[in-house]
């Protein structure tokens, strides 16, 4: 293959897809702000809200017997709770809005006094978002008492607060300190395949179903280009844009995630990532083989299509082929082994979490590797063989049989 023919191919391909003002916004620059942007709103606005909801004016109905009990100061600690003293039963709160009842037992005091338990039972109808906080709230806060009351019941029997607490557990995390966190590896890998293909079909469809519906295509095989040449200008093109499109998408998602951690005053909610070079390394190799995949499967599929709107009717089941395993990915128990290592995207996903867990076997990620090597070389020689016959170029019936035959 000449090295210039398909320079010249990717430079055409390249500079129509920076002509494209609506690919451009729509791949690449759109989604770097687009995060950042929606996350800060996202934040700004569920911060707002928790103010509001914190703000908003409470009416508590509370058992009488309550006067004597420390329950009537803890709930005056919080201006917007409107106590008021009255029996009541679960009845009379049913379709009553921002109002949630605190019932004590008859017998609160006597069962304290003889070293017993008492039983407190808040009413809120939980789905009012406002309820559902302000009782997880006092929930709280009346745990404090009764780890208040514990501590005085030991006191007044001159024994320590680890006479309660008989056994202490704790927990200590192995895991790698240069893992990151965990809502990256739920997310992250899943992500990065679906920019990935995102980036890889959009610039497919246009190269291929898009240039066969101005006729433009079948004009470049009048040329003295090759078809392998035709094929691997177009295909580098593609894998080009995937790659800036995953990477611009995936620094915008970490911006954004720790933006909104930010705003929501939650410092371990952002998303950081401290891998170790080798780690690095593995991932940058298993997103460019990825991108070779996708971009030479995209390619031949939508090549098939004859117009833009048919081609982008192939893009949900491709999307499919990606989502699935990239969310079976994450699911408990599911590891990266011999069998798991040899299925297309469904090993790179897993890859891509043992790489951010921090826990990688080097020998499975070169298996990994060279599966999807593979599988990308067996993906651009279906794609030469959809370029290379004549009726799909033309937009006329294919003979599969003589197609796959080769």
């Amino acid at each position: 293959m000449r090295s210039h023919i398909i320079a010249t191919i990717f430079s055409k391909e390249i500079k129509e897809v920076l002509r494209d003002k609506r690919m451009l916004y729509l791949i690449i620059l759109l989604p770097f702000f687009l995060y950042p942007v929606l996350f800060t709103l996202i934040g700004g606005v569920g911060a707002s809200q928790q103010e509001k909801l914190m703000q908003q004016e409470i009416a508590v109905w509370v058992s009488p017997n309550a006067v004597d009990t420390p329950l009537p100061d803890l709930l005056a600690q919080d201006p917007s709770l409107k106590v008021e003293m009255k029996a009541f039963a679960e009845a009379d709160l049913e379709g009553q809005k921002r109002t949630m009842g605190i019932q004590l037992p008859d017998d609160y005091q006597e069962r304290l006094n003889n070293g017993q338990s008492a039983e407190i039972v808040i009413y809120a109808d939980q789905s009012q978002d406002v309820l559902n906080m302000r009782e997880r709230i006092l929930r709280t806060q009346l745990t404090g008492l009764g780890d208040q009351l514990l501590n005085e019941r030991l006191a007044s029997k001159e024994l320590s607060p680890e006479f309660a607490n008989p056994l202490s557990i704790d927990s200590v995390d192995l895991s790698p300190e240069e893992s990151g966190d965990r809502m990256m590896v739920a997310f992250l890998p899943m992500m990065i395949l679906l920019f990935i293909f995102i980036g890889c079909i959009y610039i497919a469809i246009d190269i291929t179903a898009g240039e066969k519906e101005r006729r433009t295509l079948q004009t470049l095989f009048t040329t003295t280009a090759s078809t392998k040449e035709i094929v691997a200008g177009k295909f580098l093109a593609v894998a080009a844009v995937g790659i800036v499109s995953a990477t611009m998408n995936i620094l915008s998602l970490v911006v954004a995630m720790n933006i909104q951690a930010y705003l929501l005053e939650e410092e371990s909610a952002g998303m950081a990532m401290n891998l170790a070079p080798e780690a690095w390394v593995w991932l940058v190799i298993l997103v460019l083989l990825t991108t070779l995949f996708l971009g030479a499967l995209s390619l031949a599929v939508v090549l098939l299509a004859n117009s833009y709107k048919e081609a982008q009717s192939y893009v949900s089941p491709l999307m499919m082929v990606v989502l699935i395993p990239a969310m079976m990915a994450i699911m408990p128990g599911v590891e990266l082994n011999m069998q798991t290592a040899l299925i297309p995207v469904f090993n790179v996903a897993l890859s891509i979490v043992a790489i951010l867990k921090g826990n990688f076997d080097t020998s499975m990620l070169a298996i990994v590797a060279a599966a999807s090597f593979v599988y990308g070389i067996l993906a651009l020689y279906l794609a030469s063989l959809s370029f290379g016959n004549e009726n799909i170029i033309t937009g006329e019936k294919v003979n599969w049989k003589a197609l796959l035959g080769k």
